[in-house]
């Protein structure tokens, strides 16, 4: 007799640019490895930008339509049994609420608002893309002057400011643990 298939579950880190959300994901996907032999697939909101949606703009639209294809490909994961984890601006509750609600009908889905201060993502600016923001040569920028919409219930929020990044990790898979997806 074969064992029940695991159910599967999504990590979907929002916040600023700079707040943490790629480093955290690739340290959730090395423990999540290391710890419980499961392997996860990373939705970065860079890669899946140039993979998935090079096409779109940076309009509340478009953004919002990266972030429902996001939802869609992290679904699939998640209805398969799989562990997907999103890392990506997502600036608007909308959208947010839309790949809750989808995903969430296949399997367990957790809301990490990446809630490191603006000034802290500024000052780590890895990108870039403060300053070109600040300089008026990027327009509509998520923080300087298109708004970013916190997360109202996450189910965890973290500031890399203040909490070390393996303690990050450790919080947030205890989410899915207590949870018995782990």
């Amino acid at each position: 007799m074969s064992a029940s298939p695991r159910r599967g579950f999504t990590l979907f880190l929002t916040g600023l640019s700079g707040a943490g959300k790629s480093t955290i994901a690739e340290r959730l996907a090395q423990s999540i490895q290391a710890e419980y032999q499961r392997p996860s697939t990373i939705l970065d909101g860079d890669i899946v930008r140039e993979m998935l949606s090079s096409g779109l703009t940076f309009s509340r639209a478009d953004r919002e339509l990266n972030i429902r294809r996001i939802g869609y490909v992290a679904g699939e994961v998640t209805k398969h049994g799989g562990i997907c984890i999103c890392a990506a601006i997502a600036p608007f509750r909308t959208a947010r609420a839309e790949v809750r609600a989808r995903i969430s009908q296949l399997g367990g889905f957790y809301e990490i608002h990446v809630a490191t201060p603006l000034a802290v993502c500024e000052s780590r600016d890895p990108k870039g893309l403060y300053k070109k923001a600040r300089r008026g040569e990027i327009k509509g920028f998520t923080g300087i002057d298109d708004p970013f919409e916190a997360p109202e219930h996450p189910e965890i929020a973290i500031d890399t400011s203040k909490l070390a990044i393996e303690e990050a990790v450790k919080k947030i898979l205890a989410l899915p643990a207590r949870d018995g997806l782990l």
